[in-house]
């Protein structure tokens, strides 16, 4: 299953461009990242929220601690006050019967220290040697004397006893806070000779819940057995059962606090232990009281982790469309590149991985360009060598000479015309076949005026002729046959559909370091569309079909060759006016054949 859901994601993924599939990752990320960043900074926060309550409960409740232990101290206080009355104490530890008169001053002893205190409901003096009781016990209004004690005697022995500061502390019913007990013994022998017994009322409760008004923290006050003396959950009845069953469930935390499952609700446990008794205060603050108190926070958090990925995806989308639209751009070059343009180029920029990428694609297309042209010029030596073969078997020596001869024959015969013609053509055929690929403007010249000749020879008086060549220029060298295929052209598609006269003007001028050669014709021109679509098929060096300027195409491929990039051929011409080439040729000295270098 996970294998087919990533076959299919990443099918998606190889459909879409390098800019989408980086802006996928890059958002995930950023959105784990943040997430994670929010989560860890919320359990921070929370966790540190927690620890401040914990702190807190716990220095509140070890000041109640302490001032419960106070509170118990003045209990033991008061019920050790018979002792302080040598009489009262002489009664207590008595073994003989009590008279009457003892026993009323028992009471009446007990009744005013009743009254020193508000916080008492009951007020009982069990005489263990006697086996009676004195107090104010129930809904009596005066001390009186018992045969049966209001409490279990023998526990509260008991209790009294294994306690180090002989009381105990039980559960009271409402409305008492507690009852206490307390043992009064002789000095020597630490015998028991008497239990005091106290139900306090919950004036002190009042108060302590006065310190704690407007919480919403569960206070639970356990006696040395763990029994529930005080809730302020009604739900927590008395007894250990229940609140034994809630401590079983306290789960300590990493982060140094426990928690209580009390319901279906989770509660944080501050503990505090009175030194003086072993009473406890429990404190149980309701989790979900404390989360409560982080929903603005939270919000704010939330606001703040959308705005902070806003900011980033804006980055990123800044940072990948400078580093994408390089290689977009890189892309649709190598597609032209593919469809033959061989003269495009890239400058991108952004870093210096795509400045070297940039310049490595131009120097391959230019490398490519130059594989090209070289093979193109070996195809061409290959057709030259065909031809200068065949050349060879037509034997251009027997037919010069014999042109020779034909034109010494009219030469005879007083064919002086005929004789012109023979050996202007005589002339040309020796050009061709003997020069090199660069000769000197006079040659070329001479070749091209031969040419005209024998073209007027055939347009009687419908082609004029004219030149104007700059002094010391005759010594220059120009491509062979360069101008004479300028001639042609413009003899072959200046005059067109018209029969009339056209008139071929040749200038020759020297510009510092350059050779500018210009034909002129007044024909019948190029129509606008027809010119782009030439000066196109140049920049591309793409050849014309048959008689569609196929000799300039040849021409300007031939300068590229000769003169690797100097060399510059420009058409210009108005349909109906004229058609005029320009050829700028680095100026080359015959005599040194040293071509001068363009400045």
């Amino acid at each position: 299953m996970i294998q087919k859901f990533y076959f299919k994601l990443r099918s998606i993924l190889n459909h879409m461009s390098l800019w989408a599939q980086l802006a996928i990752l890059m958002i995930l990320t950023t959105s784990c990242i943040i997430l994670i960043l929010l989560y860890n900074n919320y359990t921070s926060v929370r966790n540190q929220s927690i620890q401040n309550q914990v702190e807190l409960s716990s220095k509140l409740l070890q000041m109640e601690s302490e001032n419960m232990d106070q509170y118990l101290m003045l209990l033991a206080n008061f019920s050790i006050q018979p002792y302080y009355d040598t009489d009262f104490t002489l009664i207590i530890n008595q073994k003989n019967p009590i008279s009457q008169e003892q026993l009323s001053y028992v009471r009446q002893q007990m009744h005013s220290y009743y009254y020193t205190r508000s916080d008492l409901l009951e007020y009982e003096l069990y005489l263990i040697n006697q086996d009676i009781s004195v107090g104010r016990t129930g809904m009596q209004q005066r001390m009186l004397i018992q045969d049966s004690p209001a409490f279990d005697v023998e526990n509260a022995v008991r209790k009294c006893a294994e306690s180090r500061m002989h009381h105990y502390i039980e559960p009271a019913d409402s409305p008492a806070f507690f009852t206490y007990y307390h043992s009064l013994f002789q000095v020597r022998g630490k015998k028991q000779q008497s239990i005091v017994r106290l139900k306090l009322n919950t004036s002190y409760l009042k108060q302590f819940l006065a310190n704690h008004s407007g919480q919403h923290d569960i206070l639970v006050f356990l006696n040395q057995d763990n029994e529930l003396i005080y809730s302020n959950r009604g739900d927590i009845p008395a007894g250990s059962e229940q609140i034994n069953e809630i401590l079983s469930t306290v789960s300590h935390n990493r982060d140094g606090y426990d928690t209580v499952k009390i319901g279906h609700d989770n509660y944080l446990i501050v503990r505090a232990e009175s030194a003086y008794d072993g009473l406890q205060l429990l404190c149980f603050t309701p989790l979900s009281y404390i989360d409560a108190q982080f929903d603005d926070i939270q919000a704010s958090i939330i606001l703040s982790g959308i705005l902070i990925w806003l900011c980033s995806a804006a980055i990123l989308y800044m940072l990948l469309r400078l580093l994408t639209t390089p290689l977009k751009t890189l892309a649709e070059k190598m597609r032209e590149t593919g469809d033959g343009d061989f003269h495009t180029s890239l400058h991108a920029s952004g870093n210096r991985e795509v400045s070297e990428l940039s310049n490595s694609f131009n120097s391959m297309v230019s490398r490519i360009d130059q594989l090209i042209n070289r093979t193109y010029l070996a195809e061409l030596s290959e057709k030259n060598a065909r031809i200068t073969a065949l050349e060879a078997q037509i034997n251009p020596h027997f037919l010069y000479n014999t042109l020779q001869a034909i034109s010494t024959e009219a030469l005879v015969n007083d064919q002086f015309q005929i004789h012109r013609m023979i050996t202007a053509l005589a002339s040309n055929l020796r050009y061709t076949i003997k020069d090199s690929d660069l000769v000197s403007l006079r040659r070329e010249m001479q070749y091209v005026t031969n040419y005209i000749f024998l073209q007027k020879m055939r347009r009687t008086d419908t082609l004029h002729f004219s030149r104007d060549i700059e002094k010391g220029l005759e010594a220059f060298l120009v491509p062979k046959i360069s101008l004479h295929t300028l001639v042609e052209n413009s003899i072959i598609h200046g005059a067109g559909k018209n029969t009339g006269p056209i008139t071929i003007h040749i200038c020759a001028r020297r510009e510092e370091e350059r050779l500018i050669l210009r034909v002129r014709d007044n024909g019948c021109g190029i129509p606008k569309n027809r010119l782009d679509e030439v000066r196109k098929n140049l920049a591309g060096q793409k050849l014309s079909g048959a008689g569609n300027s196929i000799g300039l195409a040849n021409l300007y491929i031939r300068l590229q060759l000769l003169y690797d990039g100097p060399a510059v051929m420009q058409i210009d011409s108005e349909e109906g006016s004229y058609t005029e080439v320009t050829l700028t040729l680095p100026a080359i000295k015959e005599d040194t054949h040293v071509q001068i270098t363009d400045h």
